[in-house]
């Protein structure tokens, strides 16, 4: 069954990524509101085929935000939480700057509107930062905190750098989100893995499930008396809590 599901998804990418790359060339005026709604329909059609069954997922009522930017801040695991946040949420990322370097799929994320970060520098983090900011309105926009993936056992800290762009803009409203896995073990992206290995992990699972858990939100309002690192712990203890409970 896996050689299938790894089978079909390769073929998809394969044909798929430079359809899509010509067609926002040809939509480029358009791209920013195109692409997270390419991303979104790419995301329903990987999970279907990587066989994964979403038994619960909070819903974020935009329309009651006009004006705001949103930032998801969920755990991460691994690269099936790309195709996961995007087909439930419509968002697009925060990514890692080599991933800009790949070879038409770089220039693809850039034109689906995923924002680059060069994680070594301070002033480009900062930088990036204010990119966000600025790109937050009225969409919906994910970011990492963890910087890396793995399994619940790693318990992996968030990074506080993305609580600082609600003291840059006041309208924009964070959310702490808990991605539990059922089969969380068997499918984490650990750091001795590569991402075909975890590719093929995932692949191996005959059904994949997945709950999805939408936090109370974060806003300037929470920031009196507080610190950055104080309401990064927050929303890290809302997100890691939830993990800790049973499937």
């Amino acid at each position: 069954m896996y050689i299938i599901k790894l089978t079909l998804f390769l073929i998809l990418t394969i044909i798929l990524v430079p359809i899509l790359f010509i067609f926002l060339i040809i939509l480029y005026p358009w791209h920013k509101t195109i692409g997270p709604v390419i991303l979104q329909c790419c995301g329903w059609v990987c999970l279907r085929i990587l066989r994964v069954t979403i038994e619960q997922a909070d819903t974020i009522n935009i329309s009651d935000m006009k004006g705001k930017g949103i930032i998801l801040i969920p755990n991460h695991v691994c690269f099936l939480d790309i195709f996961l946040m995007a087909a439930l949420y419509r968002t697009v990322y925060v990514s890692k700057m080599e991933v800009r370097d790949y070879p038409i799929i770089g220039q693809l994320a850039w034109l689906i509107g995923i924002i680059f970060v060069q994680r070594d520098s301070v002033t480009a983090r900062y930088r990036v930062l204010r990119e966000v900011v600025r790109k937050s309105k009225e969409r919906i926009i994910t970011i990492f905190a963890q910087g890396t993936t793995g399994s619940i056992a790693d318990h992996l800290p968030f990074e506080s750098g993305v609580f600082k762009t609600v003291e840059m803009d006041h309208d924009i409203i964070l959310f702490p989100v808990t991605i539990h896995y059922k089969e969380d073990s068997e499918i984490a992206w650990t750091s001795e893995k590569i991402l075909i290995d975890n590719l093929i992990n995932i692949c191996a699972q005959k059904r994949i499930h997945v709950k999805v858990t939408v936090h109370e939100q974060i806003s300037i309002d929470d920031y009196n008396d507080k610190t950055i690192d104080e309401i990064s712990t927050i929303a890290q203890d809302r997100v890691l809590t939830k993990l800790k409970e049973s499937y």
